[in-house]
């Protein structure tokens, strides 16, 4: 099954990471600008969990000893240069690229699994390998959601001098936190 992912929602996870600083990488995050900027780019741009057996694909990893921090192959081409990616996929904006990334707290995030895509060279379908990694993601965001609310409704209760509401809420954030 393959998913559809749209241009912002791709625009909107990649936003997502270069605002949490995760990377570091002057010349990486340049091109992720890049692809961000570029409509027609962008829809050719496939995030999925393994690149392996595709013609185009970029990795792009968080430092780790042993691995490569950015990894562009195209067909038999390999290189670990930002720069020489950027222009091949400024000059070939027509073929599909599919982009890797090796960086744990990505892979932890429910908003990894909204763009996630499915690899056309491989048989392990992306929602039955993580679907329930996915609810348990998404069940923690919604969790983390409900928490803030509460605090902040718990806030306003406290400058408002509301204390049957700030009562009323801090019991309600009592009873969440229980049961998570």
């Amino acid at each position: 099954m393959e998913q559809m992912v749209s241009n912002m929602q791709k625009k909107t996870f990649l936003r997502w990471i270069l605002d949490r600083r995760l990377l570091t990488n002057r010349e990486i995050i340049w091109l992720l600008h890049y692809l961000m900027s570029n409509d027609q780019l962008l829809a050719r741009i496939h995030i999925v969990d393994d690149v392996s057996e595709l013609n185009r694909s970029m990795t792009i990893s968080d430092f780790r000893e042993n691995d490569r921090i950015f990894r562009y192959v195209k067909e038999t081409v390999e290189t670990n240069d930002p720069e020489k990616a950027f222009h091949d996929l400024r000059m070939n904006q027509d073929e599909a690229v599919y982009l890797q990334l090796n960086i744990d707290s990505v892979r932890r995030s429910p908003i990894y699994f909204s763009v996630l895509e499915e690899n056309p060279h491989s048989s392990a379908d992306v929602h039955e390998k993580y679907g329930q990694f996915a609810e348990h993601a998404a069940d923690e965001a919604e969790l983390a959601f409900t928490i803030n609310r509460l605090n902040l409704a718990i806030n306003e209760a406290l400058d408002n001098g509301d204390k049957e509401l700030f009562y009323l809420l801090s019991k309600q954030l009592k009873e969440v936190r229980k049961h998570s």
